[in-house]
């Protein structure tokens, strides 16, 4: 069962695995929503600790995700807008954009290949970056949340 935030913001039943909150969250589903506190709750329980440049890392292990392993990931939570950011190693970007059907170019993405867009609903946006091999990714997962 996922951990799936509840209308009053407490998490739902535990994740099966570590990673399954994160997963959740990055669905980025039309109506979900989330705070600081419980992407920080996700990010701890797949084995992210957040290091002193304020981006979460692996602390013991390799955190596999999507078919590749996180490299960092980050929260921001404000009255503009809320996001969620996974940055991966080892996965290829248009697969996963392919298999979540987020299949629109962002124009506005600074990226060499394509990276890619879908708005699930008047709030949400789900993005699929392209490698960055100067930050040191091969594909980024963010889910962005507007009031």
């Amino acid at each position: 069962m996922l951990g799936l935030a509840t209308a009053n913001g407490a998490l739902a039943a535990p994740a099966t695995n570590s990673t399954a909150a994160l997963e959740a969250l990055l669905a980025c589903k039309a109506g979900s929503d989330f705070t600081e506190a419980q992407v920080d709750q996700a990010f701890h329980a797949a084995g992210l600790s957040r290091d002193p440049g304020s981006v979460f890392e692996p602390k013991d292990k390799p955190v596999a995700l999507f078919g590749g392993t996180v490299a960092s990931a980050d929260v921001s939570v404000s009255n503009v807008h809320k996001s969620l950011h996974v940055y991966l190693n080892n996965v290829d970007h248009k697969r996963l954009a392919k298999a979540w059907s987020v299949t629109t170019v962002d124009d506005a993405a600074q990226t060499e290949e394509p990276s890619y867009v879908k708005q699930t609903d008047a709030r949400h946006t789900r993005h699929v970056g392209a490698a960055d091999d100067y930050e040191g990714y091969s594909a980024s997962v963010t889910c962005q949340i507007h009031p």
